[in-house]
């Protein structure tokens, strides 16, 4: 490699090191106030191990395990530029597809990025392939679980009024939700199949009685 190639790999590795540090907004927006709470590459490397993990318990699933663990590392790459956008934030979402196409191109700006990458990035935005289905529904579980296990650092008394209002949330109290992972698993489940819908109910009792 020349020293012009290797610095364009530094450079691309030292944005993806931002992920290191920005902290996952919805743990704040939601006001876990844990001593220490995951960034957004915590939370990639967990959906990695969450996909390895459902994959090989499960064999009956014909995926592409090696696919669905590249579109769990490069849909979040958008975040460097954009930030970490939640559901609740209504305007924001409308552009965020197009703002985090973009994103990525200026993240590969310096290499002659590979079809293949922009391909499944793209698959996993389509949501047409088994593979980017089971790759969104793994992004949202891990959040599930992760606030299951902040369960005991959220200070109910800070939650802004306003988000506690919004219709999502609504929804799911009246449906019964008690806690704030009830909140997030509730609004998934037009997302999730059926196994990952006995995945979560399982995962309450696990992280609540532990």
């Amino acid at each position: 490699m020349t020293n012009e190639e290797i610095l364009k790999v530094l450079k691309f590795h030292n944005l993806c090191c931002k992920l290191k540090d920005t902290i996952r907004s919805g743990w704040k927006r939601w006001c876990v106030e844990a001593d220490r709470v995951e960034s957004v590459a915590e939370h990639i490397y967990g959906t990695c191990m969450l996909t390895v993990a459902i994959l090989s318990a499960n064999k009956d699933l014909k995926l592409d395990g090696n696919k669905i663990i590249a579109m769990m590392a490069l849909h979040e790459c958008e975040e460097i530029f954009i930030g970490d956008i939640t559901p609740y934030e209504t305007e924001k979402m409308k552009t965020k597809k197009e703002q985090g196409r973009l994103a990525v191109e200026k993240l590969f700006a310096d290499f002659d990025m590979p079809n293949s990458y922009r391909e499944l990035i793209a698959e996993f935005e389509d949501q047409i392939t088994p593979e980017a289905k089971f790759a969104k529904r793994v992004d949202k579980l891990e959040a599930d679980l992760m606030i299951y296990r902040y369960e005991d650092c959220v200070n109910y008394d800070k939650i802004s009024k306003d988000l506690l209002n919004n219709e999502i949330i609504v929804r799911a109290i009246n449906e019964g939700a008690t806690c704030v992972g009830d909140y997030f698993v509730s609004s998934n489940q037009d997302v999730y199949d059926d196994m990952f819908k006995q995945i979560t109910k399982v995962a309450r009792d696990y992280y609540l009685k532990k």
